[in-house]
């Protein structure tokens, strides 16, 4: 071969490596609801996706069942002595350089199996021991019996690792600035343990200017400029009585409550004299929701009293009620308060985070609450009732409750899908019945990237995974997310 066309080679070889190269750089706007603080806490999707930015997970579950994870170098799970293994990787760093430790690996694991979770109450009946090596970088998790599904339990959204700390964290990224309704900036993490951002900053708005380059909208949003990723989850809407009902007065107060949350959602309502408020995008396209997971799913469709708004009005003006309000639903309070105004009902709302709630019921009564709960579309029907009774029924779980999900176990187990149906459909008319919870909407999501964006992907519980994104080297003169 000639000195030209070893040259010629050499220049095609050097081309084709500049081509296929990722371009580093470029700050990715995303538009979600604003969180309260920093403390870890995905209430609802939007929050999800915003913590999934700062906090590591243990464990990734992809779409097509493979199992991953960016802290830990080894994970084994030996059935013979039912025990799992957790190696950290080496130099492993939170966002201040602090090195992660097995002891805040088991420190996180607690926590987690604290929480008032379906997954957390069902993996600590599981758990016998957890014990670290700190001379080995290790964590054991001993089990009370075989579960060889172990690692499928611990890629839950809610099971990250964390210190402690309220300005530590152990994502991709990290906050450096927050204007209050405005933005929050996040830079990558120079210690994250998954490698090195492509991406020079995530600037995370609150407002609806412009189309940024993600955000979440309903499915079926049409734009040239957009791929549209299915989320694979829905958000559902909840009105829930943790106190019971007691006596006529109260009933016809839940009944004109749940009316009134039916027409601020949907202002157009059956009445012209109710004034419409506009609601965040968050908040529009809602679907009526007639069971208590998907109507498209749920075998029994609930057929929910509600009054005229001439007896909504009637009751309302003097039933004194205190709508308390998750604050996963925060961006509702200024809209709410203007639809309780304009309308002239005089109801308080409260809003608490989740942390603040179980700790307020210990010592304030609770006779309405306002709820957002996410599920994923693919989990099984009597999963999702399973964590409905659960986690939103509080101090009224009792062993009548405990009998039917005894028997949703036995008959999972059988797999028989009419049995399974019939005591789904038992259970959700004794919760309606009972007076636990009334569900009021669905809210569909999509996850749209503007098409100059690479490398985005969805785990198997609807977070876009960032290790991978960045500008297209084509494109990169529109990485500021711009739209024309």
């Amino acid at each position: 071969m000639s000195k030209i066309s070893k040259l010629m080679v050499i220049v095609i070889a050097l081309i084709s490596i500049a081509a296929i190269k990722p371009y580093y750089g470029g700050e990715v706007v995303i538009r979600l609801n604003e969180p309260d603080d920093f403390s870890y806490n995905p209430s609802s999707y939007s929050n999800m996706v915003f913590y999934s930015f700062i906090y590591e997970n243990f464990f990734y579950l992809r779409k097509n069942g493979e199992i991953d994870s960016n802290v830990f170098r080894e994970y084994t799970y030996d059935k013979n002595t039912f025990t799992l293994n957790l190696i950290l990787k080496e130099n492993s760093c939170f966002s201040n350089g602090k090195l992660i430790t097995a002891e805040h690996i088991e420190g996180s694991l607690k926590l987690y199996l604290d929480m008032n979770s379906v997954s957390s109450r069902k993996l600590r009946r599981l758990i016998k021991k957890i014990k670290t090596i700190p001379e080995e970088n290790r964590v054991v998790v001993e089990l009370l019996q075989d579960d060889p599904g172990i690692l499928g339990s611990l890629t839950t959204p809610e099971l990250v690792v964390i210190t402690g700390s309220d300005d530590v964290f152990s994502g991709m990224f990290y906050p450096v600035e927050w204007d209050k309704n405005q933005h929050i900036l996040l830079k990558p993490n120079p210690f994250y343990p998954g490698g090195r951002s492509y991406l020079d900053s995530v600037k995370v708005i609150f407002y609806d200017m412009y189309y940024p380059d993600v955000f979440l909208a309903d499915p079926g949003f049409k734009n040239e400029k957009f791929s549209e990723l299915d989320s694979g989850v829905y958000q559902n809407l909840y009105l829930v009585f943790p106190e019971g009902k007691e006596g006529k007065t109260s009933g016809n107060a839940r009944i004109a409550l749940y009316s009134m949350l039916k027409n601020f959602f949907k202002p157009s309502g059956t009445n012209p004299k109710i004034k419409p408020t506009p609601i965040p995008d968050a908040f529009q396209n809602l679907m009526d929701l007639n069971s208590l997971t998907s109507n498209d799913e749920s075998p029994v469709t609930l057929n929910i009293q509600t009054f005229p708004d001439w007896k909504v009005r009637s009751v309302l003006q003097y039933s004194k009620v205190k709508l308390y309000i998750l604050s996963s639903l925060k961006s509702l309070e200024k809209p709410l308060a203007d639809f309780l105004e304009k309308n002239n009902l005089p109801i308080e709302t409260i809003f608490l985070s989740d942390n603040q709630l179980s700790n307020f019921m210990n010592t304030t009564p609770i006779s309405y609450l306002m709820m957002a709960k996410t599920f994923n579309k693919q989990e099984p029907i009597e999963e999702k009732v399973k964590v409905i009774l659960k986690e939103m029924s509080f101090e009224r779980f009792d062993e009548s409750y405990l009998k039917l999900l005894n028997q949703l176990d036995e008959v999972q187990n059988l797999k028989n899908e009419e049995l399974t149906m019939d005591l789904v459909s038992r259970i959700t008319e004794k919760i309606i019945d009972d007076g636990i919870i009334l569900p009021l909407f669905q809210k569909r999501y999509s996850l749209y990237v503007k098409k100059n964006l690479a490398g985005i992907d969805l785990d198997y519980y609807g977070k876009p995974l960032f290790q991978s994104v960045r500008f297209n080297r084509a494109n990169s003169s529109e990485r500021k997310g711009e739209v024309e």
